[in-house]
C-alpha cells in the first residue's frame, strides 16, 4: 500500500471495523483502518469490560451457527495475542417468563450438538447458592458459553491487524455524496472499496439510508451498565445470566471490576458526541429493582457505573449491505446490543463481499438496506442483550 491506495478502507475501529480490517488483511488485501479514537476505548460501543457470548438465538439457526464460528475465532485471537479474551463462565437463561424463547433455543442447540442442559430451580440453587429462585420455573444452561473481555478484544484485533501488515490512521472521515470517504479537509481518500463501520455515528453520516426515517433506520439508544461490589459472585461462583421475564442480564465479577448488571431500560436516545461519564440514576434504580435473581445486589455497594448504548434497528437485525448507488461502498451497523460477539463473522462477510464486489449470499433479506425482511422473531430487539 506504500504510495498507493489500499484495496480496502475501513472507517471505524470498533469490533466490526477492526475485525473487518483484520479479516481482509488475512485474505491478502492491503487495508487501511481509520479510527478517530483508540480502538476499544471506554467511550465506544465496543469498549466496555465485557459482552455476553451465547449460542441461544431462539429459532434463528443462522446466528446460532455464526456464534459457533465466532467463538473459535475469539479463542484463537486470545491465543495469538497472548491474553484471555473469552471467559467460559457458562450462560444461564433463568426462565421466569413464558419460556418460548428458551424452548426454541434449546431445540436448535440440541439439533446442532451445542452443549446445553435444562435444570430445576432447586438444582440451580445448589450450584449457585447466591441465587434467588422467586418466580423461577427452570434454567436453560449453556456450559460452553460465557463472556468476552470486550475492550481488550477490540484492542487485540487492532494490534493483530497492525502486526500482520495493516495500517491504522487516527482521524475522522465523512462520506461524499456517492458514499466514498473524505478526510477531515474534504479530500477524497482513495481505496478500491470502503466499509463504513461507524457505530452510533452511522445514522448521522448516512441519514437517507439508516437515519430515523429510513427503512433500515438505526437509532442509538442508551442502555447503561452498573457494576456492584457483591461477595461470592465472581467467575466460577455464578454464571453469566439472562432473565427475559425480569428484563435483566448480568456478568460475574471479573478482574475485580464488579458484578455487571444490565437492566433492559431505555434511558433515552443517545448522542455519541456527548458521551456521559456515568449511568443514568433511573438505570441504577432499575438495576436494584431487578435484583430478584441475585438478592445480594439489592444492597451491594456500587463500584462503577457506565453510560452505554446500542444502535438499534426496528427488527433487532443488523444492517450489512452494499450502498445502493455505489457498489464499492458497504455499510455495517445496527448491532442492536447483541452484535459484539459476531465481530469475527461480520468481519469475514464484509471483507469478502467488499473485496469481491459481491453481495452476501444469505438465506433472507434481514440485513438489507431496502426491502428488508423481518427474519426470525427475536426478543433481542427488545432485550438488547450483549
Amino acid at each position: 500500500m506504500v504510495g498507493g491506495a489500499p484495496d480496502l478502507l475501513v472507517v471505524g475501529g470498533g469490533v466490526w471495523g477492526s475485525w473487518t480490517a483484520l479479516q481482509a488483511r488475512r485474505l491478502g488485501a492491503t487495508v487501511q483502518l481509520i479510527e478517530e479514537r483508540e480502538p476499544g476505548g471506554p467511550k465506544t460501543t465496543s469498549g466496555d469490560y465485557s459482552r455476553i457470548i451465547r449460542h441461544s438465538h431462539g429459532e434463528d439457526s443462522l446466528l446460532m451457527g455464526w456464534t459457533q464460528r465466532t467463538l473459535v475465532a475469539w479463542k484463537e485471537l486470545g491465543e495469538a495475542a497472548g491474553e484471555q479474551i473469552f471467559v467460559e463462565s457458562g450462560v444461564a437463561w433463568f426462565v421466569s417468563g413464558d419460556g418460548i424463547w428458551e424452548a426454541h433455543s434449546e431445540q436448535r442447540m440440541r439439533e446442532a450438538g451445542v452443549p446445553c442442559e435444562r435444570i430445576t430451580p432447586e438444582e440451580a440453587l445448589h450450584r449457585w447458592p447466591t441465587l434467588g429462585t422467586e418466580g423461577l420455573t427452570s434454567v436453560l444452561y449453556e456450559p460452553t458459553a460465557g463472556f468476552l473481555r470486550a475492550g481488550n478484544g477490540v484492542r487485540a484485533a487492532a494490534r493483530m491487524f497492525e502486526r500482520e501488515g495493516g495500517v491504522i490512521t487516527r482521524g475522522r472521515a465523512t462520506p461524499a455524496s456517492d458514499g466514498s470517504a473524505l478526510d477531515a479537509s474534504g479530500t477524497p481518500i482513495a481505496a478500491g472499496a470502503t466499509v463504513w463501520a461507524a457505530g452510533p455515528w452511522l445514522p448521522e453520516l448516512f441519514p437517507q439510508l439508516v437515519g430515523a426515517d429510513a427503512e433500515a433506520s438505526i437509532i442509538p439508544v442508551r442502555r447503561d451498565a452498573i457494576y456492584f461490589d457483591a461477595p461470592n459472585m465472581g467467575v466460577g461462583e455464578i454464571p453469566t445470566w439472562i432473565d427475559e421475564g425480569l428484563a435483566v442480564w448480568g456478568i460475574p465479577n471479573d478482574q475485580d471490576h464488579g458484578v455487571k448488571v444490565g437492566p433492559e431500560f431505555d434511558a433515552g436516545n443517545f448522542d455519541p458526541s456527548v458521551w456521559p461519564d456515568e449511568a443514568h440514576p433511573t438505570s441504577i434504580a432499575r438495576a436494584r429493582e431487578c435484583a430478584v435473581r441475585f438478592p445480594a445486589l439489592k444492597s451491594a455497594p456500587i463500584k462503577e457505573t457506565r453510560a452505554c448504548q446500542h444502535e438499534r434497528t426496528k427488527s433487532g437485525h443488523y444492517v450489512l449491505d452494499q450502498h445502493p448507488e455505489n457498489s464499492a461502498i458497504w455499510l455495517a451497523g445496527g448491532g442492536s446490543g447483541h452484535g459484539y460477539k459476531q465481530g469475527p463473522m461480520v468481519g469475514e462477510l464484509m471483507a469478502r463481499a467488499a473485496l469481491n464486489n459481491n453481495p452476501m449470499q444469505l438465506p433472507d433479506r434481514r440485513f438489507k438496506l431496502r426491502d428488508r425482511s423481518e427474519g426470525p422473531s427475536s426478543p433481542m430487539g427488545e432485550m438488547g442483550l450483549a
